[in-house]
């Protein structure tokens, strides 16, 4: 039979009930009705012949010919999908010059902006850093990262994410010393923190200490640092122990570089957001950033 006699819709639906073996969550991931889904399944199986489900003790299962076409069907719709996202990538042209704090900057977009690149390979990239987001808007960025604030005329904000604070070393720094299993223990190291926590994503002892309700530690063998990113630095050289916010070190933690002491679920104050004019909204560079970064932040790491 040939193709021109499918329902592209038909094979959607089938695909997607496959993966759940479910009409009513292949309803809800398409946005239909559960009986119009039965009725594009019920409309494939009437074209090719064959049954594609089985229901057994009121369980939805495959049957040997659905499972065959729903391996097929699956890898077909991906190209597809893939082939159209590259033609429409190509197709974005133009600058984009995205804000960043230096910390956020240079911990979670630097590494992972050569991604947003190789998608989109015609959108010359411009990271810049700054302090104020006041700067950025009245500085021609198209698009920055910040703390979340109170609207502002003509700019629109997204949240992103809510951070965590996490107490972090290099690994070394533990196999050499005392062993931190309370947070009585820190004090056997130098504590490092940043002085611009509510300017550079840096990330408060005091803030953390607080949420355990636990007191202060006492100010002599610390060491602060202007910037999150360069107190992350020494902590890795295993110059103490410091606190940073989760976005900015999870790379780290995740590569064996830092040490996440502690499993304390601590959130930080502020949540982090993106903000761009409202006149922009429909550039598609801008689109094509916003929908880049949320996927990025949603996979965690």
């Amino acid at each position: 039979m040939a193709l021109t006699h499918f329902s592209l819709t038909a094979l959607r639906s089938f695909e997607v009930a496959s993966r759940h073996l479910s009409f009513t969550k292949a309803a809800e991931e398409l946005f239909l009705t559960r009986s119009a889904i039965s009725q594009q399944i019920s409309l494939l199986e009437g074209q090719i012949g064959v049954k594609l489900f089985h229901r057994i003790h009121s369980k939805l299962v495959l049957s040997r010919e659905g499972e065959l076409l729903a391996s097929v069907v699956r890898k077909s719709l991906f190209n597809i999908e893939s082939a159209l996202d590259s033609i429409r990538s190509s197709d974005i042209t133009g600058k984009l010059v995205v804000g960043s704090l230096p910390s956020f900057g240079a911990k979670w977009l630097a590494p992972r902006i050569s991604q947003f690149g190789e998608l989109y390979p015609n959108i010359e990239i411009r990271l810049l850093s700054y302090v104020s987001l006041d700067d950025v808007i009245s500085n021609g960025v198209d698009i920055a990262v910040s703390f979340a604030r109170e609207k502002q005329p003509g700019i629109r904000q997204e949240i992103l994410l809510q951070d965590e604070i996490w107490p972090i070393c290099a690994p070394s720094i533990l196999r050499a010393g005392q062993p931190v299993t309370t947070s009585a223990d820190l004090g056997h190291y130098p504590i490092l923190h940043t002085t611009l926590e509510g300017l550079d994503f840096g990330a408060s002892w005091d803030s953390w200490l607080a949420e355990l309700g636990l007191p202060p530690f006492p100010t002599h063998r610390a060491i602060s640092f202007s910037r999150a990113y360069m107190m992350i630095e020494a902590a890795t050289c295993g110059q103490g122990i410091g606190i940073a916010m989760r976005s900015l070190v999870e790379q780290d933690v995740n590569s064996g570089k830092l040490f996440r002491l502690f499993d304390f679920r601590v959130e930080a104050s502020k949540l982090i957001a993106l903000f761009y004019p409202e006149a922009a909204e429909h550039r598609p560079a801008v689109r094509a950033f916003t929908e880049w970064i949320h996927e990025e932040i949603g996979r965690g790491g």
